[in-house]
C-alpha cells in the first residue's frame, strides 16, 4: 500500500471518529435539554396547582362571606336563624331525605348538630309549594306540581314564610295525619298553608292536602348563586348529584365549596321548638373543627369542651358566635373528633362565623 493510500485510510478513520464523538455529543445535549424540560414543566404545573388552590380557596371564602351576609339577613327578616336540617325520620333516599328537622333535645352530640341542606333550603328555596307555599303550577286541581320545569317556581327560588318553628309547621302544626311525635319535624309533615288539623280551621283556608296556593310575601333568595356548580344534590352515599345527572332535581339541595364538597351549617341550639329562643347548653366554640387548628401569637383563647386529646382550646369569636359555616377545604376531609389532628385533615379547614 503507497504513502498516499495510508494517508487517505487514516483521513477517512479520523472523520468516522469525529462524526461520532458529534453524535454522542448531540444525544447528550438532548437528553440535557430534555431534562431540563421536564424540570419547568413540573414548576410550571406546581405554580398551576398553587394557583388554582390559592383561587378556589379565595372563590370559597367569598361564597362563605356571603352566606354568612344572607344568614344575617333571613334572621333580620324572620326573628331566628334557619333551623338545622337533616335525616330525622324520613327513611333514607325517600323524598324529603336529610331535610326533617334535627330536633335540639334529640342532638345530644355537639359534633352532629349541623346540616348539610339548611343553607340551599333557607338562602335559596327550591321547592314547590307543598314544601315551601311558594310555586306556580298548571292549574288548581293540580294537586303536586310534576318536576317539568313549566310546573316549577317562576322565578325558580323563594319561599313563604317557614312560621314559628322554621318549618312550615312541621314541628308545631305538622299537616293533617302527620300529629304523631314521630313525625314531628318531618319533611312530608311541612304545613306552609297553616292549616290546623285539631280545630278544622286554618288561615289562609284549608290546604290540609297542600293543594292550594298561597298568597303573601315571597322571601329570598338571600343568596345569589352565580356558579351553577356551586349547588348539588346529596346522595345517600355522599356523593353529589350535578344538574345534568337524571336524579339532580329529586336530590335534597347543598351549597358546595370550589372542591364540590358540601358546606356545613352550624348553629347555637335552642330551647324547645322555637329556634328564636337560644341554648346555652353549648355553642359555637364546642365544635372541635371549628377551632383554628393552630394558634397563631395574639391570637385570644378560651376554653370550651374538651376533644378527644383532652384540648379545650377554643377562641371568644367562636364562642360568641351564632351560627358557623365550614369547608373541608382542599383534602375534603374533617376530623370531627379533635382540633388539631396528627394527620392535618383540619388544618386546611376554612371556618367563617356570624354575626
Amino acid at each position: 500500500m503507497t504513502i498516499r493510500a495510508i494517508q487517505l485510510l487514516r483521513n477517512h478513520h479520523d472523520r468516522v471518529a469525529s462524526s461520532s464523538r458529534r453524535v454522542g455529543f448531540t444525544v447528550i445535549e438532548m437528553l440535557v435539554t430534555l431534562a431540563i424540560i421536564i424540570v419547568l414543566v413540573g414548576v410550571l404545573v406546581v405554580g398551576l396547582s398553587q394557583a388554582s388552590g390559592t383561587a378556589q380557596r379565595a372563590q370559597t371564602r367569598f361564597l362563605m362571606n356571603s352566606m354568612v351576609v344572607g344568614l344575617a339577613q333571613f334572621k333580620g327578616d324572620h326573628g331566628y336563624l334557619p333551623p338545622v336540617l337533616g335525616e330525622g325520620v324520613t327513611p333514607v333516599d325517600s323524598l324529603g331525605w336529610s331535610r326533617d328537622v334535627l330536633r335540639p333535645q334529640l342532638a345530644n352530640d355537639p359534633q352532629g348538630w349541623y346540616s348539610l341542606t339548611s343553607a340551599a333550603e333557607y338562602l335559596l328555596g327550591y321547592d314547590n309549594r307543598s314544601a315551601d307555599g311558594y310555586g306556580i303550577v298548571t292549574s288548581d286541581s293540580n294537586s303536586f306540581p310534576d318536576i317539568a320545569p313549566g310546573n316549577l317556581e317562576s322565578p325558580t327560588l323563594g319561599f313563604r314564610s317557614p312560621g314559628v318553628d322554621g318549618a312550615w309547621g312541621a314541628v308545631l302544626n305538622p299537616r293533617q295525619s302527620y300529629e304523631s311525635p314521630f313525625l314531628s319535624g318531618s319533611f312530608i309533615a311541612r304545613n306552609p298553608g297553616g292549616f290546623n288539623s285539631n280545630t278544622g280551621t286554618s288561615f289562609p283556608p284549608k290546604i290540609d292536602d297542600n293543594s292550594v296556593r298561597i298568597k303573601g310575601r315571597i322571601f329570598g333568595p338571600y343568596l345569589e348563586m352565580k356558579d351553577a356548580n356551586s349547588l348539588g344534590g346529596l346522595r345517600p352515599d355522599g356523593s353529589i348529584a350535578r344538574p345534568e345527572d337524571d336524579d339532580y332535581v329529586n336530590r335534597p339541595k347543598v351549597i358546595l365549596d370550589y372542591w364540590g364538597t358540601p358546606i356545613r351549617y352550624y348553629r347555637k341550639p335552642y330551647l324547645g321548638d322555637d329556634p328564636s329562643i337560644e341554648d346555652t347548653t353549648f355553642d359555637i366554640g364546642d365544635i372541635f373543627a371549628m377551632r383554628p387548628w393552630t394558634f397563631e401569637e395574639g391570637l385570644l383563647k378560651s376554653n370550651g369542651i374538651e376533644d378527644a386529646d383532652g384540648d379545650r382550646s377554643t377562641t371568644p369569636q367562636l364562642k360568641s358566635a351564632e351560627f358557623g359555616l365550614l369547608s373541608a377545604g382542599p383534602n375534603r376531609r374533617i376530623d370531627d373528633d379533635r382540633r388539631f389532628d396528627v394527620d392535618e385533615l383540619n388544618r386546611d379547614n376554612i371556618r367563617e362565623v356570624g354575626p
